[in-house]
């Protein structure tokens, strides 16, 4: 992927409490650590956080005629097991159906200059079953994105913000692949010590995969 920065990103986050179904989710203090990383490897990204968060907002995006080569996506998921219970959790309490996320990223098809990274740092964005392989992130990959990031079980919001910004900062260097900036990132975890040395076990860091194209 190429580092200039000039390149952009679109993230979109959580960071506020939610209620879907009924059901109560946390709020997620360590998100806005997670967009800072991103802003870090690609400062003229653009930002969509809490309220303006929506599920016609990541279609309005992928939709217009200048596709950004990473998207970053933090938030809370659920993976069920009918479409409407596999979700991504928005602002105003809303949430992105993966068949929502389909139809988005249906968006890119057929445009020269497509979604090189798609990176979900939610719980269970990599789970699926034998409609959606590999869950969101799978989706993602059927429709045309290059490569994703995404979650085999639930995660640690401050373990998963030391790792991902880990991530992007191997991403920043010159021929850095994918696959390698999160392996590093991943072996920088388990050398934690101190007050993040809990964060050292597999538990917090190995449920990240990286599919798609590695490159």
């Amino acid at each position: 992927m190429e580092r200039s920065p000039h390149r952009k990103s679109s993230s979109l986050g959580l960071t506020k409490a939610a209620i879907i179904d009924r059901q109560e989710f946390q709020a997620l203090d360590y998100a806005e650590k997670e967009i800072e990383a991103v802003k870090q490897v690609f400062p003229n990204s653009i930002f969509f956080i809490d309220a303006k968060f929506a599920p016609e907002t990541l279609r309005t995006e992928l939709g217009n005629k200048n596709i950004f080569p990473v998207v970053h996506i933090v938030s809370h998921a659920q993976f069920g097991t009918i479409p409407e219970d596999t979700f991504i959790i928005t602002g105003n309490n809303r949430k992105l159906t993966i068949s929502e996320l389909e139809a988005a990223l249906s968006n890119l098809r057929g445009k020269a200059n497509t979604l090189e990274l798609l990176v979900l740092t939610a719980c269970q964005t990599a789970l699926g079953d034998d409609r959606a392989t590999l869950g969101l992130a799978g989706v993602a990959l059927q429709v045309g994105v290059k490569s994703a990031v995404a979650s085999l079980w639930s995660v640690q919001d401050k373990s998963t913000a030391l790792l991902i910004a880990e991530f992007y900062r191997n991403l920043k260097k010159p021929g850095m692949t994918k696959v390698e900036a999160l392996r590093q990132a991943q072996i920088k975890m388990i050398k934690l010590t101190g007050e993040e040395s809990e964060f050292a076990s597999p538990a917090f860091w190995s449920p990240f995969i990286l599919i798609g194209n590695w490159v």
